[in-house]
């Protein structure tokens, strides 16, 4: 299977503080990319350096084989970023557009009733304001603006924060159907392992803005990694 995108020696400085160090990384087609890691360690620089919306200070990102964003002038910059939906962490709704508003954001050739139905909401909420739905709800209707475009890629961030246990298996159990019904690859930030054990293919742990560890998803449990097993059973190192 042919890498969708191929990361190589990827640096990113704020600053004097190093966040991305020499991060080496493929994602692949159709497939479901959990990355992993602390607060801090680099996930969400990274993925936005992936959807061409932050520039990298050295190494590079190319697609498909076919261009690369190194040096890349706005054009294929622009037509890059399109290629991409994201889930933002918390929705990030806007609180003075209703929900119809929010998912179609001057996208007027949506077929919003087939993006209802793919993200489980009914058509009877589209009049209604973000501040009188649930939490649950909100990500729904993130998840349908991110979609409505018909992206290639999909990365969310964070997508089950803020929600109660039944409900992120809810999201977890949406997320899932809807990248195998539409053979979406996928990039999920989280720090919620029941969802990179619900619905992910391959897994990146970062830390200390490196990749420390890279795999499927049936070799994680059973991987020698210190540092990841402490991660994953939330354990502080000695």
């Amino acid at each position: 299977m042919k890498p969708v995108v191929k990361i190589s020696n990827l640096k990113k400085k704020f600053r004097n503080k190093e966040i991305l160090n020499d991060v080496n990384l493929m994602i692949y087609e159709s497939q479901s990319l959990a990355i992993i890691g602390e607060s801090g360690s680099g996930k969400s620089v990274l993925t936005k350096c992936i959807s061409g919306l932050l520039d990298f200070d050295f190494g590079n990102i190319r697609y498909k084989d076919i261009y690369s964003l190194k040096n890349s002038n706005e054009k294929v910059k622009n037509q890059h970023i399109s290629k991409f939906g994201i889930l933002f962490q918390n929705a990030a709704l806007f609180d003075s557009m209703n929900i119809y508003q929010n998912i179609t954001f001057g996208n007027k050739k949506a077929n919003i009733l087939k993006i209802l139905d793919a993200v489980g909401l009914n058509k009877d909420c589209l009049d209604t304001y973000p501040a009188n739905i649930s939490a649950g709800m909100q990500k729904r209707v993130g998840l349908a603006r991110a979609i409505v475009t018909d992206p290639e890629i999909l990365i969310l961030d964070e997508p089950t924060t803020g929600l109660d246990p039944i409900m992120s298996i809810q999201i977890n159990k949406l997320l899932k159907k809807l990248v195998a019904k539409q053979k979406l690859t996928t990039i999920t930030i989280t720090h919620d392992m029941s969802s990179v054990y619900e619905y992910a293919d391959k897994v990146a742990f970062i830390c200390d803005g490196n990749i420390n560890w890279y795999g499927d998803i049936q070799d994680l449990k059973k991987t020698t990694n210190i540092k990841l097993k402490n991660f994953i059973n939330g354990k502080i190192e000695d």
